[in-house]
């Protein structure tokens, strides 16, 4: 029969045990889930359209990014007004497939505002944005490589 002193230390030899297995396995949970983080990049497409009505060229500098989760990044876009008068627009954008739209987090977006071109005005507008790691939960992201992203600038009055 075990004496209670040799029961005693079973049980504390064994919770011993518990812990750093418990320790062990937390610590390749997150080797794991790191790994998956950095590995895991998503193609961006960047597309630029503009309004029949809207005398612009409009165009982004990079055409895609090769993007990390969680990285900040910031886009520029060159617009030109080719009209004879002044003109103002304002872009909106839409994204494909449609469920990345929640995770693509726009930090700053000329987008938001409505831009205002003299006649032959060339200017720089930028968008600064991440994409949010709660992607990794959502299981469509295991199937998706390339995401397209159209800025479109439409004709906004000028009164």
């Amino acid at each position: 029969m075990i004496k209670k002193k040799e029961k005693n230390f079973l049980i504390l030899f064994g919770i011993f045990i518990f812990l750093i297995v418990f320790a062990l396995l937390i610590a390749k949970y997150s080797e794991f889930r790191e790994k998956n983080v950095d590995n895991k990049k998503i193609n961006l497409i960047f597309n630029t359209n503009i309004a029949n009505d809207l005398p612009w060229l409009f165009s982004s500098k990079k055409n895609h990014i090769n993007s990390k989760i969680g990285q900040v990044y910031k886009i520029e876009f060159y617009v030109e007004n080719e009209g004879q008068k002044q003109s103002s627009g304002k872009a909106i954008y839409d994204i494909k497939p449609s469920f990345f739209k929640e995770y693509f987090v726009e930090m700053d977006c000329f987008c938001y505002k409505k831009q205002t071109l003299l006649p032959g005005e060339k200017s720089n507008y930028s968008v600064t944005f991440y994409i949010d790691d709660r992607i990794l939960k959502n299981s469509k992201v295991k199937d998706i490589n390339d995401v397209n992203i159209l800025y479109t600038f439409l004709k906004v009055s000028d009164l």
